[in-house]
């Protein structure tokens, strides 16, 4: 792929993640009330209003207001801009990482959204599962999080030999 495509390619992506995962946090702010659990597909799908101070799991969240801000704003926010950097100047990248970065770089800009607006605090409200074994709360920006993650790992772990007869470093 070409500089320009796969520019265009992640930033098509990332917009698109952006703007569901703002538009299902809109859509559950606007449905849900405090408190509320509505139970979907006979309760394999939870959706419950929460604002998560922490990351994944709330990891983080008991840090002081400080330190959460340095790690989860400006830490992440350098997270995206190396991410960026990397498609911008990385010839070697296929369509599988470039759809990845733009998976984490599109759920990494909602959750930073979040936390520009509300305080430090993402919005959270899926909860999936059978019975007592559940995840964590979560939202759309992080099923791009980790789609682009595991898509990354699977890019990684499929490379190809970029000329014949070349050996796989």
């Amino acid at each position: 792929m070409t500089t320009k495509q796969r520019l265009a390619t992640a930033l098509v992506g990332a917009l698109v993640w952006v703007i569901i995962d703002q538009s299902t946090k809109a859509l559950f702010k606007h449905i849900l009330a405090p408190g509320e659990v509505v139970s979907l597909l006979a309760g394999g799908l939870l959706a419950l209003p929460t604002y998560n101070h922490g990351a994944f799991l709330s990891f983080g969240a008991e840090m002081s207001d400080a330190t959460r801000n340095l790690v989860f704003i400006y830490g992440v926010l350098a997270i995206l801009v190396g991410l960026f950097g990397w498609l911008v100047r990385s010839s070697r990248l296929g369509r599988v990482e470039v759809i990845a970065i733009a998976c984490i770089l599109g759920g990494g800009l909602g959750n930073l959204i979040d936390r520009c607006v509300y305080d430090g605090r993402v919005f959270d409200f899926l909860n999936m599962g059978i019975g007592h074994l559940r995840t964590g709360i979560f939202n759309v920006a992080d099923i791009g999080i980790s789609l682009g993650v595991v898509l990354l790992l699977l890019g990684g772990t499929k490379r190809r030999p970029s000329s014949p007869g070349s050996v796989k470093a």
